[in-house]
C-alpha cells in the first residue's frame, strides 16, 4: 500500500472501531511457500509476499487484543536457526498496513545490499500491521500491550532472535514514529536502539486532523504519560540511542517536533541523533533514506551481548 501525504487528514474518526475476528488461539500452516518458511516453523501461517523466498506474510493470534494480526519478516541471506539475530520492529504510519515498509519501501531490499556490502550485521525485520491505532491502549484496543508483549514474544518463541534488549530495535514512520517513541520510552528495558523517521511527535501545529488531539491526550496528565516529547524527561534512556529525521518540506511540520526531541534528549545527555534532509512526507523521503535507517539500526558492528 502507498503512504500518502494525507495519513492524518482524514478517516480518523471512521477508524475509531477496530476490525477483525478473533481466531483459534494456535496458529496453524496455511501456506509456506519457499523452503525459508518451512525451515523456520510448521506452526507459522504464511505466505510469501515478494519474489524474495526470504520475506514472508505472517498471521498469529493477539491475546491482548482478541484478534488475529499480520506481520511481514525478512530473514536475512543464509539466515540459520544455530545462529542469533537482533531483531527490527518498523511500524507504518496512518494508512499504511504490513506491507509498507516490506515490500513497498525496498529496505528487504536495502538490507540484503548492505549485508553483502558488509555494512550492516545480519538482521531480522518485523514490519507489523498496527491498524490505526497510534500503538498504544485505548477504547481502540490494548495496541501497546500488543507490540510489547504478544508480538516480542511470538517472534522470540519462533525465530531465531538475540532476545535481549541491546539485540531490539524499534522504528517507525509517522505515526509509527510517534509509536516507536512512545512504547521505547515506555519500555526502555525493551529496545537498545529506537528510530523515528518523519515520527507523529506534535508540537503547536496539529494540522486537520479530525480530533486526533483529543483522542490521543485527551487530559494533560495523560499527555504526560504518552507523549514522547514529554516521556524524555523522566524515562530512563541512558543505555538507548535514538534517531530521528524529517523532509525539511513535511507539511505536518515533524521536523518541528523532531528537532526539539533531540534537543532534549542532548541535553539529558542521551544518544540522539537529528537529520533534517530535503523532501516531504511521503515514500518518495522515506526510500531514498532506508540506506541510512539500517546503518544506524545495524551499521558498523553494533555491541551486541
Amino acid at each position: 500500500m502507498k503512504l500518502s501525504g494525507i495519513l492524518f487528514a482524514f478517516g480518523f474518526l471512521a477508524c475509531a472501531i477496530a476490525t477483525g475476528c478473533a481466531k483459534d488461539n494456535q496458529p496453524e500452516a496455511t501456506s509456506a511457500s519457499g523452503s525459508t518458511a518451512v525451515a523456520i516453523s510448521a506452526s507459522i501461517r504464511s505466505e510469501v509476499v515478494s519474489s524474495a523466498p526470504n520475506v514472508q506474510k505472517v498471521t498469529f493470534y493477539s491475546d491482548s487484543l482478541s484478534k488475529d494480526m499480520r506481520f511481514n519478516i525478512y530473514l536475512p541471506p543464509d539466515y540459520a536457526a544455530t545462529k542469533k539475530y537482533p531483531v527490527l520492529y518498523l511500524y507504518h504510519g496512518y494508512g499504511g498496513d504490513e506491507d509498507s515498509w516490506i515490500p513497498a519501501l525496498g529496505i528487504d531490499k536495502a538490507a540484503d545490499e548492505l549485508i553483502r556490502e558488509g555494512k550492516i550485521t545480519p538482521l531480522i525485520i518485523v514490519s507489523p500491521e498496527i491498524d490505526n491505532s497510534y500503538g498504544f491502549n485505548s477504547n481502540y484496543g490494548n495496541y501497546s500491550d500488543y507490540i510489547v508483549k504478544d508480538l516480542i514474544q511470538y517472534v522470540d518463541g519462533n525465530f531465531s532472535t538475540l532476545a535481549t534488549k541491546n539485540g531490539r530495535y524499534i522504528g517507525g514512520l509517522s505515526m509509527g514514529g510517534w509509536v516507536a517513541l512512545h512504547n521505547a520510552f515506555s519500555h526502555p528495558e525493551l529496545f537498545g536502539k529506537v528510530g523515528g523517521h518523519s515520527p507523529a511527535v506534535w508540537m503547536d501545529y496539529w494540522a486537520d486532523t479530525s480530533g486526533l488531539k483529543d483522542w490521543i491526550y485527551p487530559t494533560e496528565e495523560i499527555r504526560k504519560q504518552s507523549d514522547p516529547y514529554l516521556l524524555a524527561d523522566t524515562a530512563d534512556l541512558s543505555s538507548m540511542s535514538i534517531y530521528l529525521d524529517s523532509g525539511d518540506q513535511d507539511h505536518y511540520k515533524f521536523y518541528q517536533g523532531a528537532a526539539a526531541l533531540d534537543t532534549k534528549l542532548r541535553s539529558r545527555n542521551v544518544s540522539s541523533e537529528f537529520h533534517l534532509n530535503p523532501g516531504g512526507h511521503d515514500d518518495t523521503y522515506w526510500s531514498k533514506h532506508v540506506r541510512d535507517y539500517l546503518l544506524f539500526y545495524a551499521g558498523k558492528s553494533p555491541q551486541i551481548p
